[in-house]
């Protein structure tokens, strides 16, 4: 009976040394997948017309509109955020307005959130560049359920 306890010891122990053996690929293949997102850098023109600069603010990119077609009655500095759902924020500018942010790697992609000042509302986002000069842009708002929109974003700088 003692040598089929032994065996068993063993073969336990044979067991979890083998399962951490396979963890450490695993976690490695994790790490290695979650820094795979592609580099969105750059300088994107928007179907509306508007440029984001998309930029390391701090450890995480984000994009900021650097230029867009003023609305009639507006300069492109004077542009008000008046569609905004939240009154305080109306009379911050669209000129340097934050519209993605808090954007994490995601295998191929990148998540985060997305502001479209068209509608003044947040969303969340997944940014996937398809090619060198192409970025797609998906918001997702929950309303009953998820409601989606994407836009292609081209490649300016």
């Amino acid at each position: 009976m003692t040598d089929f306890f032994q065996f068993r010891f063993r073969q336990s122990v044979l067991s979890r040394f083998q399962a951490g053996l396979l963890a450490v690929p695993l976690l490695a293949a994790a790490t290695a997948n979650a820094s795979a997102a592609p580099d969105i850098n750059g300088t994107w023109k928007t179907p509306a017309g508007a440029l984001v600069e998309i930029k390391a603010c701090g450890n995480e990119p984000c994009g900021r509109i650097v230029d867009f077609p003023a609305p009639k009655g507006y300069t492109v500095q004077s542009t008000p955020d008046l569609n905004n759902k939240d009154e305080s924020k109306r009379s911050r500018k669209i000129l340097g307005l934050k519209v993605l942010w808090r954007l994490k790697p995601a295998s191929n992609s990148w998540k985060g959130r997305a502001y479209d000042p068209r509608r003044g509302f947040s969303a969340n986002a997944t940014v996937r560049k398809t090619n060198a000069n192409t970025l797609e842009v998906q918001g997702c708002v929950r309303v009953v359920f998820n409601v989606c929109e994407k836009e292609t974003w081209r490649r300016v700088k």
